[in-house]
């Protein structure tokens, strides 16, 4: 491998980790502080940032996903050791839906407690449900006859993250589907995916 590739790829880590950092930035300007002529108490003001709790929800589960993206989004590449331009592309696809995370959470957040919450729903868990699958055709590309992997790949994990990545598309896909129908069981999937996904182990003998 030459310098050149080595370089490039920490390059792409490093601006891949600042894009999820503005992210979840971004997320916080979801939480808005209740107008002081609905606050003109603190009982009023207790009752306010109750009347939000969509807000804080939509918040926790994109905070936590993303969280976990970018830990798998690490785990990933502490065994990928080269780059070209086609995985190039993969992560530039990652991080694009990654960015529209917080427009699905402010979507998710104004409407899962009125009559269009199923659209707000199924677009906020379809979404995962296509990181997700980005994850899974970038780990398949980059381990493809080891194709980007350091050497020696032995240790490596490629079936299992194969499967559970699978998994993860599929279920966030479900929740999507049964999101239509009753939105907080999606939202509740959602979670367990994130307990799910902060199980993934890319190597044998390291976890991050």
């Amino acid at each position: 491998m030459t310098d050149s590739q080595e370089n490039g790829t920490v390059r792409m880590e490093t601006f891949s980790d600042g894009v999820f950092a503005i992210d979840i930035t971004l997320l916080t300007f979801q939480l808005k502080s209740p107008s002081p002529g609905d606050a003109a108490s603190s009982y009023k003001l207790a009752m306010a940032l109750l009347h939000q709790w969509p807000s804080y929800i939509a918040y926790f589960v994109s905070f936590t996903t993303i969280f976990i993206i970018w830990l798998n989004h690490h785990r990933m590449y502490n065994v990928i050791q080269r780059s070209d331009v086609p995985f190039m592309f993969y992560n530039g696809l990652l991080l694009l839906l990654v960015s529209i995370v917080p427009f699905t959470t402010s979507l998710m957040a104004d409407y899962i407690n009125t009559p269009a919450h199923r659209i707000s729903s199924i677009l906020y868990m379809a979404l995962f449900s296509a990181i997700s699958w980005v994850l899974l055709r970038m780990w398949a590309y980059s381990t493809d006859n080891y194709r980007l992997l350091k050497r020696p790949a032995a240790d490596v994990l490629v079936d299992s993250v194969r499967t559970n990545l699978v998994i993860s598309t599929a279920v966030y896909a479900l929740a999507a589907f049964l999101s239509f129908f009753v939105p907080f069981l999606g939202i509740l999937i959602g979670l367990v995916m994130v307990f799910h996904l902060s199980r993934l182990k890319f190597h044998r003998d390291k976890v991050v």
